[in-house]
C-alpha cells in the first residue's frame, strides 16, 4: 500500500507545471467570458430605403434630405454578447463633397428609443434620418449613409446604410 501512495506523489517540478497549466486554463476561459460579456451590437439592413427632399423650415440655400425605411423593421440590431444592451438612440451621418454631415434621426412604426436587445437576440427597428443639403443636391441612385448606435455606456456602433439592401 505505502508502495502505491509513494507512486502518487509527484516531484515538485510536476506539481508546478501543473499548477501553472490550471492557471492558464483558467485565465483563457475568464477572458472567453469577459469577452463575450463585452457589449459588442451588430446592424443588418434587411430592406431598402427611400429618399426625398423637400423645402421646409431650413436654412436658406439648403433643402431637407429624408432616408426613410420603405418596410417596417427594415433594420435588424444583433446583440452579440452574453449580456443585456440597452440604444439610448442613434445618429445619421451623410458623406457630401468630402465633408460629413450629421443628420437628425427619427422612426417610422411604433419603436421609439430606447431599446432594450437582451442577450445573444435581436431586434428590428425603422430608422429614418433627416439632413440639410445644398439645395441644388441631386439624390444618387447609389447613396450611402451611416447610421451610429449610442449605448448606455456610451459606446458606439457604427454601419454603412445604402438606399437598397444587400442581397443575400
Amino acid at each position: 500500500m505505502s508502495g502505491l501512495l509513494s507512486s502518487l506523489a509527484m516531484s515538485p517540478e510536476v506539481q508546478q507545471l501543473m499548477a501553472a497549466g490550471s492557471a492558464a486554463v483558467t485565465s483563457y476561459f475568464w477572458l472567453v467570458k469577459a469577452r463575450r460579456e463585452r457589449p459588442h451590437l451588430e446592424l443588418y439592413q434587411l430592406s431598402n430605403f427611400r429618399a426625398s427632399t423637400r423645402r421646409g423650415d431650413c436654412e436658406k440655400g439648403t433643402k431637407r434630405l429624408c432616408i426613410s425605411q420603405i418596410d417596417t423593421g427594415g433594420v435588424l440590431i444583433a446583440n452579440n454578447s452574453s449580456r443585456q444592451n440597452s440604444i439610448l438612440r442613434f445618429d445619421c451621418v451623410l458623406e457630401h463633397e468630402g465633408r460629413q454631415i450629421s443628420g437628425d434621426w427619427g422612426y417610422t412604426g411604433d419603436d421609439k428609443p430606447p431599446w432594450n436587445v437582451g442577450p445573444e437576440s435581436s431586434i428590428a427597428f425603422s430608422p429614418a434620418c433627416f439632413f440639410e443639403v445644398p439645395e441644388d443636391y441631386e439624390v444618387p441612385e447609389d447613396l450611402t449613409f451611416w447610421i451610429e448606435l449610442v449605448s448606455v455606456s456610451g459606446k458606439r456602433f457604427r454601419r454603412q446604410m445604402s438606399l437598397r439592401a444587400p442581397k443575400h
